[in-house]
């Protein structure tokens, strides 16, 4: 992998600009209506939920000996679950994944982040929030999840992340299905869920993987980076073979460079994994995004102008052009069914 990593590290010419004037969390910023985001409010809900879920279902049912038309509700909406992951640290994956929530819950969708980062939960540090109560909490049944929960701007709830949530490998039988049943809160509570995973590896990281529909991996043009990106890739290929993988270039210095990495990443895995990957999108390399992360302010927010915010803007519309005709995701509730057979086998 070392000549195709190195490969993957083409500089280019200045980044184009785009123009788009969206604003992120219309309620911060004046003169901007919460329609300016039509195609990513109206889409980026589950792809099942282009039936109007008081639609019912028809069947057939046997009474009185004769066959009569029967209905049946059809099924409740069930939340997007998608996993933000990197290959290495220092890519700025809990900086990407707090600003996408915040850009999510502008736009009118009903928004949780999930901290899920085991070694380093710092995703309400990021967001500039101190929750009273995390993940652990919920485990050790000291809180309900409703409890947990907790406001950020914008709208978006959080759910801050603890070591506690390690015990699920060796939770009983009982602890571990009021666990689950507490978690499916979230499908009735949220549209979209992002989960904050760890860098790297680690069993822990790999059971959020194995476990979701859909990934995205960030990376930036280093070429460390990238070669740790394309091993995640390898690696959830083989353990999620279903799952929609999409790709994220972060710090780039020009939109050339991005796409310079991206379509080799690309390639790379049709050729010797025989996998798609989606390039998302990719955020400029912008000196607001250190500053706001100094002052524990989401860019998104505080400097919605900013190249990095716009960066931010098109992946979110990039993400809510699901087709509708792709297979639904099992929702929270198989997320957590599929983590359980990670751990047990």
């Amino acid at each position: 992998m070392s000549d195709q990593a190195q490969g993957l590290r083409a500089l280019a010419d200045q980044t184009r600009r785009d123009q788009t004037g969206i604003s992120p969390c219309p309620e911060r910023s004046a003169g901007i209506a919460a329609s300016a985001l039509p195609s990513l409010s109206g889409n980026i809900a589950p792809p099942d939920a282009g039936s109007s879920s008081s639609q019912a279902t028809s069947s057939m049912a046997l009474v009185d000996g004769r066959l009569h038309a029967a209905t049946r509700p059809a099924p409740a909406p069930r939340a997007r679950v998608i996993a933000v992951t990197s290959g290495k640290g220092g890519v700025g994956k809990t900086n990407f994944t707090s600003n996408l929530s915040l850009v999510m819950a502008g736009s009118g969708q009903r928004v949780i982040a999930v901290d899920a980062d085991l070694g380093l939960a710092n995703l309400h540090v990021v967001l500039g929030v101190t929750p009273r109560y995390h993940l652990e909490h919920v485990l050790h049944g000291e809180r309900t999840l409703r409890e947990t929960l907790h406001q950020a701007p914008c709208g978006l709830q959080i759910i801050a992340g603890g070591s506690g949530i390690t015990e699920l490998a060796n939770l009983d039988e009982q602890r571990r299905d009021a666990f689950i049943a507490s978690l499916s809160e979230l499908d009735t509570l949220a549209d979209v869920i992002l989960l904050d995973t760890g860098a790297g590896l680690s069993r822990n990281v790999l059971a959020f993987l194995c476990a979701v529909d859909e990934i995205i991996v960030v990376t930036t043009p280093e070429p460390t980076a990238i070669t740790d990106a394309y091993a995640t890739i390898k690696v959830v290929t083989h353990e999620n073979p279903t799952a929609r993988l999409m790709l994220v270039v972060n710090m780039a210095q020009s939109e050339a460079e991005a796409e310079a990495v991206a379509s080799r990443l690309v390639r790379i895995a049709s050729q010797f994994l025989g996998i798609q990957v989606e390039f998302l999108g990719h955020i400029p390399y912008d000196p607001v995004v250190g500053r706001a992360v100094r002052k524990q302010q989401p860019f998104a927010l505080n400097q919605p102008d900013s190249a990095a915010s716009r960066g931010i803007i098109r992946i979110a519309l990039q993400l809510g052009y699901r087709p509708r005709n792709a297979v639904p995701p099992g929702g929270i509730r198989g997320f957590l069914t599929r983590m359980q057979r990670f751990f047990a086998a």
